[in-house]
């Protein structure tokens, strides 16, 4: 190092050379980090945009003759007299034959509405009809409705997927359906219980 120091005292020329040609590369190399960093900056802001964009909802058509094809199960004439006065199981009943009609528009837009009258019922269920088999098949249509529920709230929903989750909330009403049938011919529980054979 101290010969080269020596050589660029000897000669001078040489010296403002090298010291030309290193603020050559140094102007270079200034200008190559500005430019990357000026395209990670535009990158950052580009990614930072979209994801900001707002997601577009689906639009589900209104006028869409598409539905389910699963039929509800009828009351027994039994049923029927028994639970006439029990105004939240007809709300319920009246809802769920809406849905059981309904393209995914209107399916979407009362799937809360049933989420609600499930609820309802819940609470405000008669000691008479509070057995095991019906708090069960409640409790079963309760987690159906929910999950209607959250997929009408989901933005990028699709038709399929609701009418899915439509159909197996009609399974679960008609599973309670079957139930009040079977607590309408005044079978007590626990000779129910033999008659399944269950212990």
């Amino acid at each position: 190092m101290r010969r080269y120091h020596q050589a660029f005292f000897y000669y001078p020329f040489l010296y403002c050379i090298f010291e030309a040609i290193q603020i050559f590369y140094m102007k270079n190399l200034l200008i190559i980090v500005s430019v990357l960093l000026s395209i990670c900056a535009c990158t950052e802001h580009s990614s930072s945009n979209n994801d900001q964009a707002p997601v577009k909802a689906t639009v589900l058509d209104s006028l869409s003759d598409n539905k389910i094809t699963l039929d509800l199960l009828p009351l027994s004439v039994q049923a029927e007299e028994d639970l006439k006065s029990f105004d939240d199981l007809q709300a319920l009943r009246n809802l769920i034959l809406t849905m059981q009609n309904s393209n995914a528009f209107y399916i979407q837009k009362y799937a809360d509405s049933t989420d609600l009258a499930v609820g309802t019922l819940r609470e405000n269920i008669p000691n008479d009809l509070n057995t095991n088999a019906i708090s069960s098949r409640l409790t079963v249509l309760a987690t159906e409705t929910a999950l209607l529920r959250h997929w009408s709230e989901k933005k990028m929903v699709t038709e399929d997927k609701l009418f899915e989750a439509n159909t197996r909330l009609i399974k679960a009403y008609n599973s309670l359906v079957i139930q009040l049938n079977e607590l309408s011919l005044a079978i007590p529980e626990n000779i129910e219980k033999e008659l399944l054979g269950e212990d």
